[in-house]
């Protein structure tokens, strides 16, 4: 087709040109015109250069794909970088698209969210690198999954360029652990109680499996080893009546509960509003006879009318509804959303919590772990959230910071700062996928001999995969290469020798920096 269009373009230049040469006088327009022809020519047998698409080690992922991750439990997933480089050569301004193929996918914003997947749009001025970021909304099956990202390229005179990427998820949520079976430590028990919901909103069934769910999602990550029974009676509770925060009482357990009960029920009031608190009468959790610095029970408390509004509640919003739940007060509100935020002012994100009290006091929670997380001390304002705080790793605004952040809005979900934050005010996390520290599983690569097939795996847990293995010290046998995605040694060594090399691994985590870990190796090669 080229060709064809390249001797059409030339036949008529040179049929225009022809008598125009014969002119002395006129052969300066003629030298134009061959010009422009070859110009014409080279554009129409030249394609357009190559859309280049990479992950943050300045990979390829065009076969390969980009791997997500859909960490353990239900929690903000990490937003994984992608980069498009758009080639020199071509006339700028251009338009970068980039569409998803699923409804739980999402691209940083600006972009849209929506039933056919995201979709997000680029201008750019020049040749260069676009970073996206690119991120999953949670699912509770367990199971991996495979999409797929088009890009496409649009220059300033329509020319088009496409690829189509493969998304890679990894799905942490172990298979059959949806009780918290396993090897590590139990969850914090969180009963809730319904007895004392005067409104009739927790009669129905689907507002109370919402409130069980959004408190089991909270309690998967506390540690709950070692929780103290509270008897009968013992636990002194206070809590709103009706009215909404008017007028309040006191209750008593009237059943045995160890770790933290929560009294979920309705209020009818004028601020249209819900509410979630620790009781300032509560008694304290305790582990191995010590007290912590946590109270043991509190309230949820929901708004009947909405959230803001009179609208109602939403209960029939699935994962890949994720989007549809602004929380806006012109909507009706995702009852998980508000459900789950107001659990997490009576579990964790409360003055009635002495260390939360403590850090409300001075404007901000002061804490190692969460400071070397975050880049700071995360503000505490006076409703008890974290403005601006963003959480690092999903690039999704933290409790009480929910409206913002990188990432569309949606579901409110807990984030991995929520969870350091709950560890600062005195609570235990379980060892879950999103807080597995980066290691290096291999301890020795096994021998080979010259001239005969070498295999060998580098393996890696931990962090954000996936991972980028480099050798960053020494060299390889000639004859043997590596594998930067799988970590896999594979090839023919050529010469016996004792090789000495030092591997690098680096994970998708990008607020874990670039260091990386690195680990030194032994490869021997005998003779034949």
């Amino acid at each position: 087709m080229a060709t064809r269009r390249r001797d059409e373009i030339l036949r008529k230049v040179l049929f225009t040109a022809r008598p125009v040469l014969s002119n002395p006088q006129r052969r300066p327009v003629a030298t134009c015109l061959l010009v422009a022809a070859a110009c014409l020519v080279g554009c129409a047998a030249s394609p357009s250069p190559a859309l280049r698409v990479e992950d943050r080690f300045g990979r390829p992922v065009g076969d390969r794909g980009l791997t997500l991750v859909d960490w353990e439990g239900y929690l903000a997933n990490p937003a994984i970088r992608l980069d498009v480089v758009a080639p020199e050569g071509l006339p700028y301004p251009a338009t970068l698209t980039l569409r998803g193929d699923h409804p739980r996918l999402a691209f940083d914003l600006p972009s849209t969210a929506g039933a056919d997947g995201p979709r997000k749009e680029v201008r750019l001025e020049r040749a260069g690198r676009a970073s996206i970021r690119v991120g999953i909304f949670p699912d509770r099956d367990g199971r991996d999954e495979d999409h797929s990202l088009r890009v496409e390229l649009a220059d300033a005179r329509g020319t088009r360029s496409s690829r189509t990427i493969p998304l890679h998820v990894i799905d942490q949520d172990p298979e059959g652990d949806e009780n918290g079976d396993d090897a590590r430590p139990p969850r914090l028990s969180i009963v809730v109680d319904f007895t004392q919901d005067r409104t009739g909103f927790f009669d129905d069934e689907a507002h109370r499996d919402v409130a069980r769910r959004a408190a089991a999602d909270w309690s998967y990550f506390l540690d709950g080893e070692g929780q103290a029974a509270v008897a009968p009676g013992e636990e002194s509770t206070l809590i709103w009546n009706p009215d909404g925060f008017r007028s309040v009482r006191t209750v008593t357990n009237a059943k045995m509960f160890a770790g933290y009960l929560l009294y979920a029920y309705g209020i009818d009031g004028p601020d249209l509003r819900s509410g979630g608190e620790p009781s300032p009468t509560s008694g304290f959790q305790s582990r191995g006879g010590q007290a912590l610095p946590l109270r043991r029970s509190g309230g949820y408390e929901v708004e009947v009318k909405g959230n803001y509004n009179r609208e109602g509640w939403r209960t029939d919003l699935a994962d890949d509804d994720w989007w549809r739940a602004t929380n806006l007060r012109r909507d009706r509100a995702d009852l998980y959303s508000i459900a789950h935020h107001e659990i997490g002012h009576a579990l964790i994100f409360n003055g009635h919590n002495p260390r939360f009290g403590d850090g409300k006091r001075a404007g901000t929670l002061r804490e190692d772990r969460l400071r070397a997380y975050l880049g700071k001390d995360p503000a505490v304002d006076r409703t008890d959230h974290l403005p601006g705080t963003i959480d690092p790793a999903s690039l999704r605004g933290a409790f009480g910071n929910e409206y913002h952040g990188a990432m569309p809005r949606g579901r409110w979900l807990i984030t991995r700062a929520d969870l350091i934050a709950a560890r600062s005010v005195g609570y235990r996390l379980r060892l879950t996928s999103a807080f597995a520290p980066l290691a290096i599983e291999t301890a020795t690569l096994p021998a080979g001999r010259s001239g005969e097939p070498y295999a060998a795996s580098l393996r890696a847990t931990g962090g954000v995969p996936a991972y980028d293995w480099r050798v960053v010290a020494g060299t390889l046998p000639p004859g043997l290469s590596l594998d930067t995605f799988t970590g896999e040694l594979r090839g023919t060594p050529e010469k016996p020798r004792l090789f000495e090399l030092t591997v690098r691994v680096r994970d998708s985590d990008e607020s874990a920096g670039e260091a990386g870990l690195s680990r030194a190796f032994r490869l021997e090669i005998t003779g034949p």
